[in-house]
C-alpha cells in the first residue's frame, strides 16, 4: 500500500509539471493532458482534475461541454478557472453553468460582444477572486440601468482589463465609473490596451479618468497597479474633455495610496494644468507613495527640448529628469520598504552618452536594486508590449560591461 502511495505521489508530481501552465487564453491546447490520460488508469485518475481545472470554452465546444457536465456533475468541483472566448452572448446560458461551480476562482471573458452592465449579475453573485476582461469598451451607459450597479463586490482581489477604443469620450463613460465603484477589496489592478484591430489609446487624460474611477480602491485596498501607457503623441490628438479630466487628482490619489507595486509612464504622473514647474521636479518623490516595494517607470527623453548640437546637454532639463529618477533609489528614508526600481528609458542615439554619464554618477548612491533598460523609439512605439514595456535585460543596461553602444542603432535600423 505504501509503495502504491509513493507511485501516486510521483505521478502527481509528473502531471503537475507537464501541465504547467494549464490551458488559458494564452495556451488553449489540451493535448498534453489528454495524452497523459492514455498512459494508465493511475495517470487517468490523477490527470482528470487537471483536465477540468482550467477550461477554455468557445462556441464550438460549448454544447458538448455542457452535456458532459450535466452527465458528470462531480466534475464541476475541479473547475477553478474559465476563459470564455468570443461569445455572442457570454452572459446568458453559460453564466447559468458558471454559477454551479463551487470552486471557481478565476473568470476570463472576451468582452467583444457584450456590455459591462451584462456583467453586473455575475459580480453580484459569484465569489471569484480574479477577473480578467478583454476588449472592453467604456460606455456612457443607460441611466435607467444604473440601479443594476447598486451592490458591492468583496471577493474580487485581482482585476485585469484590456480596452478597445471607446466611441464616447472617457470623461463621459459613466457606466465604467459605476462598474469600478463596485469593488471593495481590490488589491491588484492592471490596465492595458487590447491587441485587436481596435486598440485603445492610453495616455495621461485616460490615466486620470481611470484612477478617478477606481478612487475607492486607491484610497483603501489597492496594493498593485499597472497602467500600460501607449500614446507616443502624448494626448496631442486627444478629443476628450480635458477641462474635466484635468480636475481628477490622479497624482494625489497615487501619492496618498498604499500601493506596494507600481508600473507607469512618467508622463502619466505630470500635473495636467499648465505650470512653470520644471518637468524634472514633477516626476520625483512628490508624486509617489511611501509604501512602495517595487517601482517600474517608463520614461521618454523629450527630444523636442533638445538638439544634438547643444554643448551643455549634461545640464539640460532632460538630464535633470534622469537624475531625479535615479535619485529615487537613494531615498531610503522616504521609501522604507522599497526594494527595486526599474527604469526603462527611451532616448535618441545622440543623447545616449549623456544619459550613461548621468546614470552612472547617480547610481553610485543607490540604496536599492536599480535595473536600467535603454530602448529605442521603435521599441517605445511598438504594439508589442514585450518591446514597449520591456523586462530587464542586462545586455540593455548601460552600466554593465556587456552593454553594446550599437544597441539603439541596431534596433533603429532593424
Amino acid at each position: 500500500m505504501e509503495k502504491i502511495l509513493h507511485i501516486e505521489e510521483l505521478v502527481e508530481h509528473i502531471v503537475s509539471e507537464v501541465t504547467r501552465p494549464l490551458p488559458s487564453r494564452h495556451n488553449v491546447s489540451y493535448s498534453d493532458l489528454l495524452s497523459l490520460t492514455m498512459v494508465s488508469n493511475i495517470f487517468r485518475r490523477i490527470t482528470k482534475p487537471y483536465l477540468y481545472r482550467s477550461l477554455v470554452i468557445s462556441p464550438a465546444i460549448q454544447e458538448q461541454l455542457l452535456r458532459t457536465m450535466r452527465a458528470l456533475p462531480e466534475l464541476s468541483e475541479h473547475i477553478q478557472a474559465i476563459f470564455l472566448a468570443r461569445y455572442p452572448e457570454p452572459m446568458g446560458q453559460l453564466m447559468c453553468f458558471v454559477w454551479r461551480l463551487p470552486n471557481l476562482r478565476t473568470l476570463d471573458i472576451d468582452f467583444s460582444s457584450s456590455e459591462l452592465v451584462d456583467l453586473a449579475p455575475v459580480l453580484k453573485r459569484l465569489s471569484i477572486t480574479a477577473l480578467r476582461l478583454s476588449s472592453v469598451e467604456a460606455l456612457h451607459g443607460e441611466e435607467d440601468r444604473a440601479d443594476e450597479w447598486a451592490f458591492t463586490n468583496n471577493s474580487i482581489q485581482t482585476l485585469d482589463i484590456s480596452f478597445t477604443q471607446p466611441h464616447e469620450v472617457w470623461e463621459e463613460c459613466y457606466e465604467f465609473g459605476r462598474f469600478a465603484a463596485v469593488f471593495r477589496n481590490l488589491e491588484n489592478l492592471r490596465i492595458h490596451s487590447t491587441g485587436d484591430e481596435w486598440p485603445c489609446t492610453l495616455n495621461a487624460p485616460v490615466f486620470r479618468c481611470l484612477v478617478h474611477a477606481f478612487r475607492n480602491a486607491f484610497q483603501s485596498t489597492l496594493r498593485d497597479f499597472s497602467f500600460q501607457y501607449n500614446d507616443y503623441t502624448h494626448a496631442s490628438t486627444y478629443d476628450g474633455d480635458e477641462s474635466l479630466s484635468d480636475t481628477f487628482d490622479a497624482r494625489g490619489l497615487i501619492k496618498e495610496s498604499h500601493l506596494e507595486h507600481l508600473k507607469v509612464e512618467t508622463n502619466s504622473l505630470l500635473r495636467p494644468m499648465p505650470s512653470h514647474t520644471l518637468r524634472s521636479l514633477e516626476i520625483g518623490i512628490s508624486c509617489l507613495p511611501s509604501s512602495l516595494h517595487t517601482l517600474y517607470l517608463r520614461h521618454e527623453v523629450d527630444c523636442g527640448t533638445l538638439t544634438p548640437r547643444e554643448n551643455n546637454l549634461m545640464y539640460s532639463e532632460e538630464a535633470q529628469c534622469l537624475s531625479q529618477l535615479i535619485k529615487l533609489t537613494g531615498r531610503k528614508s522616504r521609501f522604507l520598504g522599497l526594494q527595486k526600481v526599474t527604469l526603462a528609458v527611451c532616448l535618441p542615439v545622440w543623447f545616449e552618452e549623456v544619459a550613461i554619464r548621468v546614470i552612472k554618477v547617480h547610481a553610485r548612491r543607490a540604496q536599492v536594486q536599480l535595473d536600467v533598460i535603454f530602448m529605442s523609439w521603435f521599441d517605445y512605439t511598438s504594439e508589442d508590449t514585450f518591446k514597449s514595456w520591456p523586462e530587464y535585460d542586462i545586455a540593455r543596461d548601460p552600466r554593465h560591461p556587456s552593454y553594446d553602444p550599437m544597441t539603439l542603432r541596431r534596433r533603429r535600423d532593424g
